[in-house]
C-alpha cells in the first residue's frame, strides 16, 4: 500500500515542475508543431490549464437534443477550481532521421491516458520532407481544429468537434505524409491507417482510412481532412443512464446491451479550415467546420431501426493582439444535427439515444487574457449558449502555463 508523505506540498511540486521545465512553453503540447529537438538529444514538456467558471445552469451543457456521442456527459465545472487539463510528454530525437514521443494526460477528477505514444521517421527529399509516425497519435483534421480546445484561447471545445468527434480523436495507427515548404499552392499531404477502436469508431471493426491535405497563399492556410469509419457495436450510454465523465473511447456492444444503445454502420468524417495569421500584424481570423454523416442501424434492448444521421458545425475565431501582452478574442458558433430513424419503437430509441427533439445549437464567446510570462497565460471570458429548450450563461477565470526542456546530446 503506497503511503504519501503528509510534508508533499502541492507548491512545492508546481515549482519544480517550473523549474525542471523552464519557462519556454512554445511548444508545449501543440499538436501542430514538431515534438522532436532541433538536434539528437531530448525534449521534455509539461503543460497544465486550471479554471474557475460560474454559471447558474450546469456547466458544461451535459448535452444538446438531436447530438449523439459517447452517451458520456461532461462532469460540471462549476464550484471551484478544476483542471481544465494537465499533459506530461517527452519527446527524443535518436539521429537526425529517426525520434519518438510519448505523451500522459489528464482531465480533472479523470484518471491518466496516454495521448502520445509515436515513433517518428523522416527523409529529407529534393523539394520536402517524407515522414512517417507510428503509434498512438492524433487523428489530425487540420492545424486550427488540432489546435482548438485544449489550452486554446477558450475553455470549451468548439461545438462542432464536441459533436462530431466527442472533442479529440486518439488512437493508433501508420502516417505518411510530405510537405514542402512552398509560399503558394500546395504545402502537404498526409494519409493514415487506424486501428478505429475509439470513438467515432468502436471497439469492433474494420481499419480507418484518413487523409488530410495543406495548401497556403501567403499568410492564408487552407487544411481539408476526410476519413471513412464501419463501426460494429458502437455503444453509447442511454441517456436515462445519466453517466459522467470523460472517454476517448467507445462502450462495447458485444459485452452487453444493458444501459446502451448501439450503432452498426459507416460513418464519414469531413473537416476544413481557413487561417489568416501574417507574422508582422494584429490580426488572426480562423474559419474551420467539421461533419460527421452515419447510416446504418440503431438498436437496444428495447428496439432497433434503420438511422440516418448528419451533424455539421462550424466556428468563426478573430484574435486581436491589442498590445504585445494582451489578446482579445471571440468566437462565434453553430452545430446543426439532422436524424431520421425508420423502424418500429423509434421513438424510445430516439429519447434512449439523445436524437429526440434536436435542434440548432450556438455559442457565442469573448475573452481576454495576457502573457504574464514564464510560460504563464491568465485569461477571462464570457459567453453564452443555446440550444433546443434551454440556454446557458457563463464566465469564467483560466490560467495556462507551459514549460519545456531540451537537453542535446549524442546517443
Amino acid at each position: 500500500m503506497p503511503i504519501r508523505s503528509r510534508r508533499t506540498d502541492p507548491r512545492a511540486a508546481a515549482a519544480l515542475l517550473l523549474v525542471a521545465f523552464g519557462s519556454g512553453g512554445a511548444l508545449a503540447h501543440d499538436p501542430t508543431l514538431d515534438p522532436l529537438p532541433d538536434a539528437p538529444g531530448w525534449r521534455f514538456g509539461a503543460a497544465a490549464a486550471a479554471v474557475v467558471p460560474y454559471s447558474a445552469e450546469r456547466w458544461p451543457t451535459a448535452a444538446w437534443p438531436g447530438v449523439s456521442t459517447t452517451g458520456l456527459a461532461p462532469r460540471d465545472q462549476t464550484g471551484g477550481v478544476r483542471l481544465e487539463h494537465a499533459t506530461i510528454e517527452a519527446a527524443a530525437r535518436i539521429e537526425q532521421r529517426l525520434g519518438a514521443r510519448f505523451a500522459v494526460g489528464w482531465h480533472d477528477r479523470e484518471r491518466a491516458h496516454v495521448e502520445a505514444a509515436t515513433l517518428i521517421g523522416r527523409l529529407e527529399l529534393d523539394g520536402g520532407t517524407l515522414e512517417a509516425r507510428a503509434g498512438r497519435d492524433l487523428v489530425r483534421m487540420g492545424d486550427a481544429i488540432d489546435r482548438a480546445g485544449h489550452y486554446d484561447r477558450f475553455s470549451q471545445t468548439p461545438l462542432a468537434k464536441r459533436a462530431v468527434i466527442d472533442d479529440r480523436w486518439i488512437d493508433d495507427g501508420l502516417v505518411v505524409g510530405w510537405t514542402r515548404d512552398a509560399e503558394d499552392g500546395l504545402r502537404g499531404v498526409e494519409g493514415g491507417l487506424w486501428r478505429g477502436r475509439t470513438f467515432p469508431a468502436a471497439a469492433a471493426g474494420p481499419l480507418v482510412p484518413a487523409v488530410r491535405i495543406r495548401f497556403g497563399w501567403g499568410d492564408v492556410d487552407v487544411q481539408v481532412a476526410g476519413a471513412h469509419l464501419r463501426p460494429e457495436g458502437r455503444g453509447a450510454a442511454a441517456q436515462s443512464a445519466g453517466t459522467e465523465g470523460h472517454a476517448h473511447g467507445a462502450l462495447d456492444c458485444r459485452e452487453t446491451l444493458q444501459q446502451r444503445v448501439c450503432f452498426d454502420g459507416t460513418s464519414d468524417i469531413l473537416a476544413g479550415s481557413v487561417q489568416w495569421a501574417p507574422d508582422d500584424g494584429p490580426w488572426t481570423v480562423t474559419l474551420a467546420g467539421m461533419s460527421r454523416r452515419e447510416r446504418g442501424t440503431l438498436y437496444s434492448t428495447n428496439a432497433a431501426a434503420a438511422v440516418r444521421t448528419r451533424v455539421d458545425g462550424a466556428w468563426l475565431d478573430l484574435a486581436w493582439r491589442t498590445r504585445e501582452r494582451w489578446t482579445l478574442a471571440t468566437r462565434l458558433e453553430r452545430v446543426v444535427p439532422d436524424n431520421r430513424l425508420e423502424g418500429t419503437g423509434t421513438a424510445l430509441l430516439a429519447r434512449e439515444s439523445g436524437l429526440a427533439n434536436g435542434g440548432p445549437v450556438s455559442r457565442a464567446t469573448l475573452a481576454a487574457s495576457y502573457d504574464v510570462g514564464a510560460g504563464f497565460t491568465v485569461s477571462a471570458e464570457v459567453g453564452e449558449e443555446r440550444f433546443e429548450g434551454g440556454q446557458a450563461r457563463f464566465v469564467a477565470l483560466r490560467a495556462i502555463w507551459r514549460g519545456d526542456r531540451v537537453l542535446e546530446g549524442g546517443w
